[in-house]
């Protein structure tokens, strides 16, 4: 898959409190929709609140919301608030970036620098609120 366990779940996670704004959701919740491991899921949504996009109250009757409105969140935000980011300045071929063969790059290096802009473009423009829709629809269909 194009991302990482760690920014797939963020996302997920994203979308579907972005589904049920106006209510807190715990990550057991979206664990168990998702079928993500909760522990992990855990993780992701602690690092998520720290980074300001969600919003956590504690207790029982406690849980997460977006900090943010879903509408201002792209799925660049998520890629670059976990690291993942330099995943998309490597080469195609080679285990460095692209940039260090701009002077000798091999034969599908422009190719590959068009697309990689194409996708980075598309990861920028896409919101967590798009992503909501795209969810709606499948629990639409599921039920």
């Amino acid at each position: 898959m194009i991302f990482s366990d760690t920014v797939r779940y963020a996302l997920l996670a994203l979308s579907y409190l972005a589904l049920n704004n106006g209510r807190l959701v715990k990550a057991e919740e979206i664990a168990k929709v998702h079928r993500i491991p909760r522990p992990f899921l855990a993780k992701v949504m602690h690092e998520l609140t720290k980074r300001g996009f969600l919003h956590s109250v504690k207790g029982p009757k406690g849980g997460f919301a977006l900090a943010k409105d879903p509408k201002e969140i792209s799925i660049w935000d998520v890629i670059e608030a976990f690291g993942d980011a330099y995943k998309y300045e490597m080469c195609i071929l080679m285990p460095v970036k692209c940039s260090d063969y701009n002077t000798n790059p091999c034969v599908v290096h422009p190719k590959w620098e068009e697309v990689k802009a194409r996708v980075v473009d598309f990861f920028k423009k896409t919101t967590i609120d798009e992503l909501a829709g795209v969810e709606e629809k499948h629990f639409a269909h599921k039920a």
